[in-house]
């Protein structure tokens, strides 16, 4: 059974210990169903707008692996969906998951834009942004159901991973379309 949430009275570094605790083998089957559902609609999404090409590659991809695992997925699972572990008033975590979702798509242009700027051009394409948010929305799920980050922090990279290792990722971030 998925864990329900953090109790309220709790402090932070409880906040924190469960925010990191390993969850049961009913949370993994159920982050698995998440991951599941997003591929069935990203991946053929993806191919028919021409945003992935099935394009497998293990060149390079241990390194890229373990990159990933801490930037972006452990990094942007901790900024925009930690706030949704912290202690809330009855009611605001849904409008909370709502608004952190914004600020994870709308991070993407901007960090393009400004950081990653090999990738701006990719980082505020509609159909990337749009991937983006059906990521942002399943590790949202992920989280609040389970109480925990690792869930979306596994998704997410995988997910990431996935399209630099199986969908031409670093060709869009090169430019070399």
């Amino acid at each position: 059974m998925p864990l329900t949430g953090i109790n309220h009275d709790s402090d932070f570094s409880n906040t924190l210990r469960q925010a990191f605790a390993w969850p049961d083998m009913s949370v993994w089957r159920e982050a698995i169903l998440l991951l599941c559902l997003f591929s069935l609609l990203a991946v053929p999404f993806g191919l028919h707008t021409g945003l992935l090409i099935w394009q497998p590659s293990l060149d390079g991809l241990l390194p890229v692996m373990l990159v990933a695992f801490f930037a972006p997925a452990l990094l942007e699972e901790v900024v925009f969906r930690g706030p949704l572990l912290l202690p809330q008033k009855k009611g605001r975590k849904l409008f909370m998951a709502a608004i952190l979702l914004f600020l994870f798509v709308l991070w993407h242009p901007l960090n393009g834009t400004f950081l990653m700027t090999t990738a701006g051009v990719l980082f505020t394409d509609l159909r990337f942004l749009g991937i983006a948010f059906g990521l942002g929305l399943v590790c949202t799920v992920a989280t609040l159901r389970s109480g925990s980050l690792w869930p979306a922090v596994l998704i997410h990279w995988l997910v990431v991973v996935s399209w630099k290792g199986l969908f031409g990722g670093p060709q869009f971030l090169t430019g070399s379309t």
